[in-house]
C-alpha cells in the first residue's frame, strides 16, 4: 500500500482541502498494537479514496485532538457529543459500548475503526465496517452493514473521544 509520509499538521491541512474540494476521504488512528498497523508506533492515516492517495504520520502518541477535529469535519460537529436520539443502535454496538464504557472507567485506552466501503483496510468491500479491538482480551468485535451505521458510530465516537488516560 502506497503511503506518503507527512506530519499531523499537514494531514489536517490536506484533509480540510479534501473536504472543501468534495473529495471522498476518511482517516484512521492506529495504535502500536493495532491489527492494521505494522509500524510499531502510533500512526495517523488519511485516505483520499477519490484519487487513491494515502498519507501517514508516524508519532509517539495517538493524535486524539486531530482525530476529534477531523471526525467532526467528516460526520458533523455533534458526532462526539452524547447522542440523545431515540434511533435504535445494533446489538453488536451495545456489546461494544458496554466494553468501551468498562475500559473508559478503568482508564484503559481502546480504539476502533470505521471502515468505509472503499477503505484500504476493509475486508468487506462495498459494506461499512466498524471494528472494535479490545486491548485486554484481544477480542475483535465487528459491525458489518450495507449502509453507514450512523447511530452506532455516534455512540462509539462519543465514548472514544471521552478517553483522557492512556495506559
Amino acid at each position: 500500500m502506497n503511503m506518503i509520509k507527512t506530519t499531523p499538521e499537514k494531514i489536517k491541512q490536506i484533509a480540510i482541502g479534501f473536504q472543501q474540494a468534495g473529495k471522498k476521504w476518511h482517516f484512521h488512528i492506529l495504535t502500536p498494537q493495532c491489527l492494521l498497523n505494522d509500524t510499531g508506533q502510533f500512526a495517523f492515516v488519511l485516505e483520499n479514496t477519490t484519487d487513491n492517495i494515502n498519507y501517514i504520520s508516524i508519532t509517539d502518541k495517538p493524535e486524539m485532538e486531530l482525530g476529534k477535529q477531523l471526525v467532526q469535519y467528516l460526520h458533523g460537529d455533534d458526532i462526539t457529543q452524547k447522542n440523545e436520539s431515540t434511533e435504535e443502535i445494533s446489538q453488536k454496538a451495545k456489546k461494544i459500548l458496554k466494553r468501551a464504557k468498562d475500559l473508559n472507567e478503568s482508564g484503559k485506552h481502546w480504539h476502533h475503526h470505521m471502515l468505509f466501503p472503499d477503505c484500504i483496510y476493509n475486508n468487506h468491500k462495498g459494506e461499512w465496517a466498524v471494528i472494535f479491538e479490545d486491548p485486554e482480551t484481544k477480542e475483535i468485535l465487528e459491525i458489518i452493514s450495507p449502509t453507514e451505521p450512523k447511530a452506532d458510530l455516534h455512540h462509539i465516537e462519543h465514548l472514544y473521544y471521552k478517553q483522557d488516560n492512556l495506559k
